[in-house]
């Protein structure tokens, strides 16, 4: 009876140690988002940077000496334009990408204690991002009529992607099957950024990240940009 005593108060004490290192939070805030191609000839940038958001949840386990676990989970949405190629001709001269991500980060950081009311926490490491459809987005495709080429312009789910038919010319009657393919639902990458934690409880966050697994192979496009969030740890 005293061994097993003893061993529930080893397991509570130890249990405290661990919960005492790890610390929840929540933050939101904003994103800006493109894409790139390893060839210009695919797909190409279309405007600036789009603009969306991002909100969810954090957990950080510091072990001795300043070394930090961070992980977490968060919902975000980003948007972007592109000229999409089919056989060396922009077919999609302007394609908008709506998305919405679930994304799982785990990254390694350092916590540097710069007073007794600010750290700073510069951290590198990996994500996983689930995506998933965001609604129908604008699409304009070269769509040839009367020997011309013509903007048509129609909706799109960038997660099905998008087909339709062109006349081949000198056969009459003939058609040819032109798609512009779906994006991955899932998707990996890296991410760095530097986090502010002020009084112990307010952060201010700011995070570079870009996939390393292309979202859509066809174009050869993988997505980047930058998160700026405000969070409270508990």
């Amino acid at each position: 009876m005293k061994r097993l005593t003893l061993f529930l108060l080893l397991a509570l004490y130890l249990s405290l140690q661990v919960s005492a290192q790890v610390r929840f939070g929540v933050d939101a805030g904003m994103n800006l988002t493109h894409f790139k191609s390893s060839s210009d000839h695919q797909a190409q940038k279309i405007g600036g940077m789009g603009a969306g958001f991002q909100i969810g949840g954090t957990v950080d386990y510091e072990f001795k000496r300043h070394w930090m676990l961070m992980s977490g989970a968060s919902f975000m949405q980003t948007q972007s334009n592109m000229e999409m190629s089919y056989s060396m001709l922009p077919r999609f001269p302007d394609a908008k990408i709506k998305l919405n991500h679930i994304v799982i980060p785990l990254k390694v950081g350092y916590n540097i204690q710069v007073s007794r009311k600010l750290s700073l926490i510069p951290s590198i490491g990996i994500y996983g991002s689930y995506n998933f459809s965001a609604g129908k987005c604008p699409l304009d495709i070269n769509y040839p009529s009367d020997g011309k080429e013509n903007i048509k312009h129609v909706k799109w789910n960038p997660m099905k992607g998008y087909s339709y038919e062109i006349p081949i010319i000198n056969s009459p009657g003939s058609t040819q099957k032109v798609e512009l393919g779906a994006l991955r639902h899932w998707t990996y990458g890296g991410i760095a950024g530097l986090k502010a934690v002020i009084s112990k409880h307010y952060t201010v966050s700011f995070q570079y990240y870009e996939t390393i697994k292309q979202i859509q192979s066809q174009c050869s496009i993988r997505d980047y940009g930058y998160q700026l969030s405000v969070g409270y740890i508990f």
